[in-house]
């Protein structure tokens, strides 16, 4: 099934506005990760260039998927890196390389992922709407990740992870209940956190 690709802003990080990459060392790279050190000229440092490392990374999404019913579907997922099963929004990387991504490929990403990390597609008449984009880690990495939200879903089957991902269940949560799992701090990766930003200031939770 083929869905409307909806208009939304795309990130870019280039030269610009008093900002330059003077030079740029690659340090470390592998297929995941790739670490620089470079110089930039700055608005406020115009004349004297600052030497900083950089982490790049392809970008992401994140998407909230919404059932007919209002409530919210979180997986639980195993993170390696802090060691920890943590309740999330579904969420992956974009398969194209970092500031060249397209809107088609973004929104294809999200369907996949949905699908893969929840069980969930789009109801009938339901749709993805952007939500913007947000920085999870800007003075460390460049990485951006797309927020949206998809309303209204349901579920057609179990969770099909790829092989580097392990969800071990998937949970559906009202807007008071996604809000105490925040302010409880049930709810700590950044992805999650900002896509409940984003909604709330928009009025949608």
């Amino acid at each position: 099934m083929s869905h409307a690709v909806p208009e939304f802003e795309l990130f870019r990080v280039e030269d610009g506005d008093g900002w330059k990459k003077v030079s740029a060392q690659q340090t470390y790279a592998d297929p995941y990760i790739q670490i620089e050190r470079a110089q930039y000229l700055t608005p406020g440092r115009s004349t004297t260039p600052v030497t900083w490392t950089v982490a790049h990374r392809k970008s992401a999404v994140a998407v909230a998927p919404v059932l007919e019913d209002g409530r919210f579907v979180l997986i639980s997922q195993e993170r390696l890196p802090v060691q920890r099963v943590l309740w999330e929004f579904p969420a992956g990387q974009i398969d194209e390389p970092e500031g060249n991504e397209h809107r088609e490929t973004i929104v294809d990403t999200v369907l996949r992922e949905l699908r893969e990390e929840s069980g969930c597609e789009l109801a009938s008449g339901g749709a993805i709407e952007p939500l913007g984009w947000f920085l999870p880690s800007q003075g460390f990495t460049s990485e951006h990740v797309y927020l949206f939200r998809a309303s209204p879903v349901c579920v057609v089957s179990r969770p099909e992870p790829d092989g580097s991902e392990h969800i071990s269940d998937v949970r559906f949560v009202s807007a008071e209940e996604l809000r105490r799992m925040i302010a409880e701090n049930e709810i700590t990766n950044a992805l999650t956190l900002a896509l409940y930003a984003r909604m709330s200031a928009r009025g949608m939770v």
